[in-house]
């Protein structure tokens, strides 16, 4: 047997370029979140449910991302079989291969889906609207978010997982979830466990199980928690930031807006204070007098009075000697003075245009009116609702289907703002009158169950058979013209020669013309030149040539 020798590619070494590492990867294996700041995940979570701003800025900013829920949209409108093309409109042949087996999405993909998301999604008797609710949260706080799905799998013989069935829904918190990655930041490299005892961690592949002997899979996160340590696999979970996505963790928007928020807590704090009996006086009045005891017996006579009528004005003598009279002393300046309003405006705005949350939606009609256009408030809004959106139509949702195995569908989150129905229905107007203009044109129309228009050309029907002969066996008169350049113009002068020159020889001709007849003779621009070089583009309807 004659041995193949090998390409010319096979024979060439391979070489790959170095994959760069992070300096905030530290140590390979459970990845904990750099200690560039004293302030833990804690912290951070009560000063955000502590400050009313903050919280107001992150729960209108949820509701409109959810406002409308979610819904199921096709992928596609057909979808080759043949080379897997995926048509966004419809047709009746693949633009590629020209195949016509196409295939439409399949809603059978979306029974096992729709039994767990119509529901609970785990035993904590969660809808899953409120896992992404939470998971929402995790991002406005702490950029980064968890989404576990617990699954069921199915395993033969060798240990080998054949299918797996996802059971529930989870949120992982970010104080105690981690990446478990190697030096470069990447997942399911260092450490290995097994599917049955999942506190059990090997840094070998190879390995087996020490509790039941199975085999090992990796470990892309760890949840650590309760001096515990939980580990899962790929696919169970989905780490993902929205303000600074890495490779490993984002970073918490709260830490940036650190002082302002402080500060806002520390203003209510005050005001706070000064309104309950606690406070400090604010201030202190001082009367020099050589006899107290009449000061004092005075006083609470004023006291006595004050309390029976508010509107009573004391009046008081003082005897003294040399100067003498009533001083105040202020401990503590006013609200107005502080200019406690203007300083509160300015911190809110700066965190509500961090999050992108305008005045309106704080239910903030001070600025409305005027050159505060409420319009360009919600469109700024919206933009910031549109990208975090992207998020999760883009992100979490691919990779939630792919899970579950939905090739044909895809989860999405519609636009907060409904669309006008008004224009709804003037866009379908148009939509029918291109589709009548298509049809006179001679196109075939035909609407599928979506309401979405197709075209398609028919083929040309040919008049005649074989041989020219119609389907009655007539032959088929053809223009003698087509195809030469004798335009309409002619066609007259034409046919008044063919009926001139068939008709008989006038019987008395007239003696004179009006049109003095021409010499019939020889052509005399041939005299003494060869008879190649003389112009015989004679006209025959006025000469003719002789000889």
């Amino acid at each position: 047997m004659v041995e193949k020798k090998p390409t010319l590619f096979q024979r060439l070494t391979r070489r790959t370029t170095p994959k760069p590492q992070d300096r905030n990867i530290y140590n390979p294996g459970i990845q904990e979140k750099a200690p560039s700041n004293i302030i833990t995940a804690p912290i951070i979570y009560h000063v955000t449910y502590q400050s009313v701003i903050v919280r107001t800025c992150i729960t209108q900013l949820k509701n409109e991302i959810f406002r409308r829920g979610y819904t199921w949209e096709e992928k596609f409108v057909v979808k080759c079989t043949d080379c897997g093309r995926e048509h966004k409109t419809p047709t009746t042949a693949c633009i590629d291969c020209g195949s016509t087996n196409l295939v439409k999405p399949n809603r059978d993909q979306l029974k096992y889906i729709h039994k767990l998301l119509d529901g609970y999604v785990n035993k904590g008797e969660q809808l899953f609207i409120d896992v992404l609710k939470e998971l929402e949260d995790d991002l406005n706080i702490m950029d980064d978010a968890y989404m576990i799905m617990v699954k069921e799998y199915f395993v033969d013989g060798n240990g080998d997982i054949r299918m797996h069935r996802i059971k529930e829904v989870y949120r992982g918190d970010p104080v105690s979830m981690h990446i478990y990655a190697d030096e470069n930041g990447e997942r399911g490299h260092q450490g290995f466990t097994c599917l049955n005892h999942r506190d059990f961690i090997s840094t070998e592949i190879s390995d087996t199980c020490g509790m039941c002997g199975s085999e090992l899979h990796p470990v892309h996160y760890v949840n650590r928690v309760n001096g515990t340590e939980q580990y899962f696999l790929d696919g169970e979970v989905l780490h993902f930031s929205k303000y600074s996505p890495s490779r490993l963790y984002g970073q918490s928007p709260i830490m940036t807006m650190w002082n302002q928020i402080t500060t806002l807590l520390a203003m209510e704090n005050y005001v706070n204070s000064s309104y309950t009996k606690a406070r400090m006086p604010r201030g202190l009045l001082t009367v020099q007098t050589r006899n107290m005891e009449s000061m004092k017996s005075f006083w609470r006579g004023v006291k006595d009075k004050m309390e029976q009528d508010p509107h009573f004005i004391p009046v008081m003598g003082i005897e003294g000697e040399g100067k003498g009279g009533v001083e105040w002393i202020k401990f503590m300046d006013s609200l107005k003075e502080m200019d406690y309003i203007s300083v509160k405006d300015d911190l809110r705005d700066r965190i509500a245009g961090f999050f992108g949350v305008s005045k309106v939606f704080m239910a903030d009609s001070s600025a409305s009116g005027g050159l505060n256009n409420e319009g360009m408030q919600i469109l700024v809004t919206n933009r910031a609702v549109e990208m975090a959106q992207t998020i999760w139509n883009n992100y979490v949702f691919p990779f939630m289907t792919k899970e579950f195995g939905i090739t044909d569908w895809e989860l999405k989150l519609p636009p907060s703002e409904e669309e006008d129905e008004i224009a709804v229905l003037r866009k379908r107007e148009i939509e029918v009158n291109v589709a009548a203009a298509i049809k006179n044109l001679g196109f075939e129309v035909n609407m599928d169950d979506e309401g979405r228009f197709s075209y398609t050309k028919p083929e040309p029907k040919m008049e005649g058979g074989e041989g020219g002969a119609s389907q009655g066996g007539d032959k088929v008169e053809l223009d003698p013209y087509a195809g030469t350049d004798i335009d309409a113009s002619q066609m007259g002068q034409m046919q008044e020669q063919m009926m001139m020159g068939g008709s008989k020889p006038q019987e008395n001709p007239p003696a004179t013309r009006n049109k003095p007849s021409m010499s019939t003779g020889p052509d005399k621009r041939f005299t003494g030149l060869p008879a190649d070089a003389g112009n015989q583009n004679v006209d025959k309807r006025t000469e003719r040539r002789v000889g």
